[in-house]
């Protein structure tokens, strides 16, 4: 096995001139130097790409893909296409990483012999300026592809973003980001963990995500807003076909998703019901559609259930004050 692999990393670039140079210098003075650093231009109309360009010209490792813009997606999809390196990495562009990341990443991927290695992070608030300890493993181990799987659908200690984590190549031969959606990876990450079997979790959080005002992460409810249990919807019936041991599990990931946006539209009031009355109308009835499952699983937790049920029995009132009295 060849000491040092390749690693590729992929960034796409939108929109985000005033964070590239601490992305992008921290991708450059990685400590684990054996990387090909791929930044994709998005059709991003501010100064990205003539930056892209010139830390392309100050760094051979750097290459720089300039396309139409397409989405988060494309662009992962469009760095995939043409990296070279035996591993993949994924950075989002107004995030940054541990000097370390790589080469801790690799020390587990060559000491335990696993194909996926998934990280902790930091969230990073751009209102405070202050970080606080996001997912992460509580220990180093080797689990399988359908514990992984199940922790992912869990939320525990781990989840489906791309970033944060190292794939080897072959976990994307036939795997890519689907296209003009948000939560892209939601549908993508648990197949690429079920593929390589064994996966490394790495108890250090080396990842910092970065929370700005107006990203997609902390905007106002949208249409976009409802677009992730459409993504889950998808992996429930994945797993319905190919990997019913993990039903269950998959059950309460698309669960949990209705019952946010529902819980969230509702406690946001009249007007933002009204607005999105379709989309919430659409969302609820399926969450109804659950509610056998809801009362039973033990993958539930308590105040979820009782919140969902609250939902699907029209009991507003009661869960505004829940809520209230909880903050």
């Amino acid at each position: 096995m060849n000491k040092n692999p390749l690693i590729s990393i992929i960034v796409p670039v939108y929109k985000v001139e005033d964070y590239l140079a601490r992305f992008v210098d921290s991708l450059r003075n990685q400590t684990y130097e054996n990387l090909e650093i791929i930044l994709v231009d998005d059709g991003s109309p501010d100064n990205c790409g003539a930056i892209c360009d010139a830390y392309a010209a100050r760094d051979s490792r750097i290459r720089v893909i300039h396309k139409k813009n397409g989405g988060l997606s494309s662009a992962r999809n469009a760095g995939i296409d043409v990296a070279q390196g035996a591993y993949l990495g994924f950075v989002d562009s107004d995030d940054w990483v541990d000097i370390h990341t790589y080469e801790w990443m690799m020390e587990m991927v060559q000491t335990e012999h696993v194909k996926m290695v998934c990280a902790g992070r930091w969230d990073y608030s751009s209102a405070t300026g202050e970080k606080t300890l996001g997912l992460c493993p509580p220990e180093r181990e080797v689990i399988s592809g359908e514990e992984l799987a199940k922790r992912i659908f869990l939320w525990d200690n781990v989840d489906s973003a791309a970033w944060d984590k190292l794939y080897h190549r072959s976990l994307f031969q036939e795997l890519r980001y689907p296209l003009g959606v948000v939560s892209e990876d939601l549908p993508v990450t648990y197949r690429a963990g079920l593929k390589a079997g064994r996966i490394g979790m790495l108890n250090k959080p080396v990842y910092y995500y970065f929370h700005r005002e107006g990203s997609i992460t902390t905007a106002a409810i949208s249409e976009k807003s409802f677009q992730p249990s459409g993504n889950t919807r998808q992996v429930l019936d994945h797993v319905q076909r190919e990997y019913p041991q993990l039903l269950d599990y998959a059950t309460a990931f698309h669960v949990s998703h209705l019952g946010y946006i529902c819980t969230v539209t509702e406690l946001a009031g009249k007007d933002t019901i009204q607005k999105f009355q379709t989309q919430y109308s659409q969302k609820r009835r399926e969450l109804r559609s659950f509610l056998p499952f809801i009362l039973r699983s033990p993958l539930i937790k308590k105040k979820d259930r009782l919140t969902w049920i609250t939902i699907c029995f029209g009991c507003y009132g009661f869960l505004r004050k829940v809520y209230h009295m909880g903050r």
